[in-house]
Order: C-alpha cells, then structure tokens, then sequence
C-alpha cells in the first residue's frame, strides 16, 4: 500500500515539474549556415482578426439608382392618365439630394477598424483561399479589390496559380 502511494506522489511531482519546466529547443548549428526559411504568414488568426473587425459594420446595399430627371408633360396631357392630379402640376422633390442618404464628414469607427485589419492581411494569405476557386475564375496575374466605406480600399496582389 505504501508504495503505491509513493508511486503515485512520484508520478504527481514528475508532472508538475514537466509542466512547470519550460521545453527547451534546440538548433542545430548546421542549419544556421543556410538561409533562413521564410515563415508562412499566420493567415487563420490574420482572416479572424479581420472578419471579427469588419462583421460590426452595419450591412448597407448598394444604393438605389437615382430617379430618371422630371420629363416636362406632354402637350396632349389632359389630366386624364389616372394620376389623380387632374393635371394640375405638384411640386417635386429637386433640392439637388437625396431623402435617406446622410452625408458624413468623418469615418466611422467600425470603418476605420475595419480597415486597419484588412490591409494586415498578407497578399498571401489571400490568394491561397482564392486558389479553391474554380480553375476558370484562375488568372495568370490578378489583384482583388476590397472597398470598405467612401475612403478604404485594399488591394491583393496575386501572382498566379499556387
């Protein structure tokens, strides 16, 4: 009984110094001679960054078009083409903007943040997720664009297929 009690605080002290002592690395001297190798960029952590900054913005669609200009009635106009003005001619909107559209002098936060993290993303990193396209959507020499808000716009920059 007493040595497997023993046993047992042995195995627990054995524990706790490997879990306490930090792992050593070696290097092997031969390898420094040689040019180091280049680390690939840490793309998981670069795309969730990225994605966790930019999912706050607030999802806007691209803007309606605007209304074709006012045409001047036609000389045969006689009130009777059902639009209830009886052809009297209403006031409308020409105030030169656009009801619903804010304009902002300054940039949004979520923006800003969003764009900070978007242009860390390595070019790399990028164009090894892009190469799981189809082959036909695959060009020798491309770059993708990303536009966030009015003043951020990111490039990536790929060479060809990987």
């Amino acid at each position: 009984m007493n040595r497997v009690k023993v046993f047992n605080l042995m195995t627990l002290v054995a524990l706790t110094l490997l879990a306490l002592v930090p792992k050593m690395e070696s290097q092997d001297v031969r390898s420094s001679a040689v040019a180091p190798i280049t680390q690939r960029p840490l793309c998981a952590s670069q795309f969730a960054l990225a994605n966790y900054a930019c999912a706050r913005l607030p999802f806007s669609p691209g803007s309606p078009p605007e209304p074709p200009p006012d045409s001047p009635p036609s000389p045969d106009d006689d009130g009777g083409d059902g639009d209830g003005d009886y052809g009297h001619h209403h006031h409308r909107n020409r105030h030169g903007h656009r009801h619903g559209h804010r304009h902002r002098d300054h940039h949004e936060p979520e923006e800003e943040e969003c764009c900070r993290w978007a242009k860390e993303v390595d070019s790399q990193c990028v164009c090894e997720l892009l190469v799981r396209l189809p082959p036909f959507l695959m060009r020798p020499a491309h770059q993708y664009s990303l536009v966030i808000g009015e003043d951020c716009h990111v490039t990536y920059s790929c060479g060809g297929p990987i």
